[in-house]
């Protein structure tokens, strides 16, 4: 495939749900459902990072099958549209879902995470239809970006719902009806920016297309598990890209209750923060996509995983705001990198008449990383909660203040994280690193 302009119109809509998805990962993932459980209904971390959990096991038992399956016909818009309308129903409905049925507004999220999460291997296979080679990375890196200038656009227009006010601003006929307010907004927004890409994005037609069962997906995806061997680096980048994910998706869904919490934001500074995260995210993204055009990508995936060991660990033993405001936005250039230079990695390191498959096995990795993560950040928050013993005693001998005994038990599932980026790079650094000339055959 030759290189196309970036403003093509397939480049564009395949960007979009990028767009579209992120609005739902920050509005209901990031930001608000965690803390209207927690803050609003008086329960605790477990009531959302369990049922989280299930969700990802869910996922990560069922993707790997449904990406070889889609290897063999032409159907990744297909599964993906199926997924993207039934996570827009699921988050739409949890808006009419009274406190007193609490049981109902977990299965409708668990429903609306898993199908968000089944879509991932079919949009990010669908990128080798719209761009080749190394544009494909820079591609991806527009994705990106688009997808933290969607969460931005997501936000601003969601906080009215829940203030009533955009920074302090009234809003006309919005009186702002708390965090529940955010979910049927975020589903309608959802649905909107995907429709382009099922409307332009023309779906590459599979070599030998046949019909195969759930049970062949599964026999392909142990096939390439084993498989991997034929193709150095690629089982190892997987096992490294766990625990990434592990440490990445824990932050994510955790920095809302953290800056409510630790950083003590009110509601619209909690907005801002994470918008000029994003803001940054999205320069970063543009950049590092640009920069991963010209530069080894496993470099380059290095020092990006560098970077987030150093910025967990001054989270850990920093209270300053303004390092923590700055902190934010290093957060978001590291996130957006370490996205913009893992699909295009992966896909370099498979056959492309394999994509399906791989990618697969690479949402089962991060999956399987968003099952452990959570259960791990619960697990250390419970047992530092302030009004454990453990909590208690460890706050006596570092003598902290009230405030800080509340920061502990949640600068102590930072810590976990910091942890799993260490093991992640120690196993990443023997992925062998393509060559420039091989990607561009």
């Amino acid at each position: 495939m030759q290189k196309k302009s970036i403003f093509q119109k397939d480049i564009i809509s395949w960007s979009m749900y990028d767009f579209a998805n992120t609005i739902f990962s920050m509005n209901i993932i990031s930001l608000y459902l965690k803390r209207y459980i927690i803050e609003d209904l008086g329960k605790d971390d477990r009531y959302f990072d369990i049922p989280y959990a299930l969700s990802m096991l869910i996922a990560a038992l069922l993707l790997p099958a449904l990406g070889a399956i889609s290897d063999h016909s032409t159907k990744k818009k297909f599964f993906l549209f199926l997924f993207t309308i039934t996570c827009c129903i699921s988050v739409g409905l949890m808006a009419f879902v009274p406190s007193s049925m609490f049981i109902l507004l977990i299965v409708l999220f668990i429903i609306s995470n898993f199908t968000y999460e089944a879509g991932q291997p079919f949009y990010n296979s669908l990128l080798y239809s719209v761009a080749d080679g190394t544009q494909a990375r820079f591609v991806s890196g527009i994705g990106v970006a688009m997808g933290y200038v969607g969460s931005v656009v997501g936000m601003l227009i969601v906080l009215p719902f829940v203030t009533g006010s955009l920074f302090g601003l009234d809003v006309p006929f919005l009186e702002g009806g708390g965090k529940v307010a955010s979910f049927l907004p975020t589903a309608f927004l959802f649905a909107l920016f995907s429709i382009p890409l099922f409307l332009n994005v023309k779906e590459k037609e599979v070599k030998n297309s046949r019909k195969v069962t759930l049970t062949d997906g599964y026999k392909e995806v142990w096939d390439g598990v084993k498989s991997t061997k034929k193709y150095p680096g690629v089982l190892r980048f997987l096992i490294a890209d766990y625990f990434f994910e592990d440490a990445v998706t824990t932050v994510i869904l955790n920095i809302g209750i953290y800056c409510s919490i630790v950083i003590g934001l009110q509601e619209a500074e909690i907005t801002q923060f994470l918008i000029i995260s994003t803001l940054s995210a999205v320069a970063g993204s543009f950049i590092l996509g640009k920069i991963a055009q010209y530069y080894p990508l496993k470099k380059m995936l290095h020092y990006i995983i560098l970077g987030w060991i150093g910025a967990l660990l001054l989270f850990v033993i920093t209270d300053n705001q303004m390092v923590i405001w700055i902190l934010g936005s290093v957060v978001g250039i590291l996130l957006g990198g370490l996205w913009t230079t893992s699909r295009p990695m992966l896909g370099e390191l498979v056959p492309h008449d394999e994509l399906g498959k791989f990618f697969g096995l690479f949402s089962l990795s991060g999956r399987a990383a968003a099952i452990i993560g959570p259960l791990v950040w619960t697990t250390v928050v419970y047992l530092f909660n302030s009004e454990r013993q453990l909590g208690i005693l460890t706050a006596e001998l570092l003598q902290l203040s009230e405030s800080g005994m509340q920061s502990l038990p949640y600068k102590a599932g930072i810590l976990s994280l910091l942890c799993m980026m260490i093991v992640g790079l120690i196993i990443f650094r023997k992925v062998p690193s393509q060559e420039m000339k091989e990607i561009n055959a």
